[in-house]
């Protein structure tokens, strides 16, 4: 994770450098590129002024106006789907277009369009530490709309808000996995029945930070900690891709996932696949870590005031949208079940944007086999 921060801190570096001090062959480039974010601002900063009750209003007229909005989103595609469409639906003398990638993709390609000086994006909804990388780099404006205060406060961030969670828990087959096998808690997965029996995926870092530091906290010694991951990886083997090992889950083909997406396995189960996060009595006792992802609006957007919209929708009418696709909303939204059962505790913010961690690094060393021999976590 520290890797990608760095990347994103050097990507916008060059880009202020050649803003600060490059030749006259670039002036026309830097010009433009200045006059774009100055003048977004100037949009949102105009929405931002009136009084919460008016807001919206002045929104739709001015993003009416511009009649385009582009979304770079890490939303799977039948969600970003759902959710370009609702927005068009409600709006629609603006034309959404959506492009969706891994959270990866998306952050290095709005750093790569920045350094080009010709940012596609308007605004921008993907995982936490993507949007945390955009946020300290200052890439995103802030949002000061009557969403915000739908929004708990360990879940707004500077320059943007969380606008759903990716919960964190194991999910099994329910032919291959009967109830008294199934993991009662994370240090479960280091079991000797579940030898071979469990898939990893390969950029769950996020989660593998998070297990880590709830078991370093809950009473175990670091020599602990080694040797349950040794044994968990032991078990298990990788695939890439949430979809990917939930589809493989779903067939039959692998019996049980360490960690998949909360949302994702309720998606499949309600398609009629065999599978479950919780037990028969509709609960789940592990720890359970809720992930924030997020909503952000783009300082040099070319639509800056249907970024905002977007932004102020998500928070408010997306939140339904996202309900009813069973994903877990950030706000209270009526008919949301998605947290029922779940024991949860909180994600852990401070240990993944700790500059003197790479947990990219040490998870793939995990993967590896060769953590322990270089020093622990």
């Amino acid at each position: 994770m520290r890797t990608r921060l760095m990347c994103a801190a050097g990507a916008f570096s060059l880009l202020l450098a050649a803003g600060c001090g490059a030749g006259a062959a670039d002036d026309g480039q830097i010009r433009t590129a200045a006059v774009v974010s100055s003048r977004a601002q100037e949009v949102y900063d105009e929405i931002q002024a009136l009084p919460p009750a008016g807001q919206r209003a002045k929104a739709v007229q001015l993003a009416s106006e511009e009649g385009e909005l582009t979304v770079y989103t890490s939303l799977t595609d039948n969600v970003a789907d759902a959710v370009g469409k609702a927005f068009e639906k409600q709006f629609p003398h603006i034309k959404v277009s959506m492009f969706r990638g891994n959270s990866e993709t998306i952050l290095q390609r709005i750093l790569q369009e920045s350094q080009a000086r010709k940012l596609g994006a308007d605004a921008v909804e993907s995982d936490f530490l993507e949007m945390s990388s955009l946020d300290s780099q200052q890439a995103l404006a802030r949002y000061t709309g009557p969403g915000q205060a739908l929004v708990a406060p360990s879940s707004r961030f500077p320059d943007w808000m969380a606008d759903r969670f990716n919960v964190f828990l194991p999910a099994w087959n329910t032919d291959l996995v009967k109830p008294a096998d199934v993991p009662r808690s994370w240090e479960a997965l280091a079991d000797a029945r579940y030898k071979g029996r469990i898939t990893l995926e390969p950029t769950d870092s996020d989660w593998y930070a998070n297990v880590t530091h709830y078991w370093l906290t809950h009473g175990k010694t670091q020599a602990q900690v080694d040797d349950l991951w040794r044994r968990i990886v032991a078990n298990s083997h990788v695939t890439k891709g949430h979809t990917t090992i939930m589809a493989l889950l779903g067939a039959g083909q692998t019996p049980l996932d360490s960690m998949n997406y909360t949302y994702i396995t309720e998606q499949a189960r309600l398609k009629g696949a065999p599978v479950a996060y919780r037990l028969p009595d509709g609960t789940n006792p592990l720890p359970a870590f809720p992930r924030p992802n997020g909503v952000g609006m783009l300082r040099g957007a070319q639509h800056p005031a249907a970024a905002w919209l977007f932004y102020d929708w998500m928070l408010h009418e997306g939140q339904k949208v996202l309900v009813s696709l069973h994903m877990t909303p950030s706000t209270k939204v009526p008919g949301d079940t998605s947290l029922q059962g779940i024991h949860l505790v909180p994600f852990d913010v401070k240990e993944l944007t700790d500059p003197d961690t790479d947990w990219d690094k040490k998870y793939d060393q995990q993967l590896r086999g060769v953590a322990s021999a270089q020093g622990g976590h």
